[in-house]
């Protein structure tokens, strides 16, 4: 591989749980198989085969892979073409990511067979496929519009105290906007609901304090906002697939 390029393949096993973490550099990567659902930049993204998702620089994120598992090809872009992409208005620190199509999956198989045949020209064939792969998602990234100041801001607050008695009533009343249409912005900017977004926090502030800390389960479910201990129980099986207790007991 050359300098600027570094690319390797990696393997996920089923529901294996990606805590909260940060990468000193920034990655592009192409699901191969499989889907897993990401928390970053304080969205909730469901991936799958196929797709492609930029990974800034030092940005949280944490992943729940799904239940056949994962495979991604991912590589490091070279400096000299991110600077680039951002000197033409990409916004690259939001974590992008293009949706399954045709070309990216014929880029991806591209790719894949110039590492099977590793010769003397391989990182060069390698390096330009990886050029296009992220002109494709600068391309479609200039197409979506930036989230509104007003709602990142609504969004920022549910991340800082997600087990506060939220409300969408609440929460357009703090926008000084109407619900419905907060309900729709949110939704489109984030591909869930404002409830679906509040249980997801809440669950992630649980896992933390399952793998730090011996806290009782009621205790870390009313410490998180679940009303009681059956109702942490449900919602943290419908994210990871198992229950609070088997999560702590594989987690230690």
């Amino acid at each position: 591989m050359s300098h600027a390029l570094r690319l390797h393949v990696s393997n996920y096993a089923p529901r294996a749980d990606l805590a909260a973490h940060v990468h000193h550099e920034a990655w592009l990567c192409l699901v191969l198989k499989g889907s897993y659902r990401e928390h970053i930049r304080s969205r909730i993204d469901e991936h799958g085969s196929g797709d492609l998702l930029f990974c800034p620089e030092h940005a949280t994120h944490s992943q729940q892979i799904g239940a056949e598992g994962a495979r991604k090809l991912i590589f490091s872009p070279p400096p000299s073409a991110l600077e680039y992409l951002l000197d033409h208005g990409s916004r690259l620190s939001e974590a992008p990511y293009l949706r399954r199509s045709a070309p990216l999956s014929q880029l991806g198989q591209r790719m894949l067979r110039e590492l099977q045949i590793g010769d003397s020209f391989a990182s060069v064939a390698i390096e330009g496929i990886a050029m296009e792969l992220l002109a494709l998602l600068a391309r479609q990234e200039r197409e979506i519009p930036q989230v509104p100041d007003w709602l990142r801001r609504l969004r920022e607050s549910i991340d800082d105290e997600p087990a506060q008695a939220w409300s969408l009533e609440r929460l357009a009343r703090d926008a000084r906007r109407h619900p419905v249409h907060v309900a729709r912005c949110f939704r489109q900017s984030y591909g869930c609901t404002i409830g679906e977004y509040i249980r997801h926090a809440r669950v992630a502030k649980a896992t933390l304090l399952l793998r730090r800390t011996r806290m009782p389960l009621l205790d870390i479910a009313l410490t998180c906002g679940f009303g009681d201990a059956s109702t942490f129980s449900r919602s943290f099986k419908a994210a990871f697939g198992v229950s609070p207790s088997s999560y702590r007991e594989n987690v230690r």
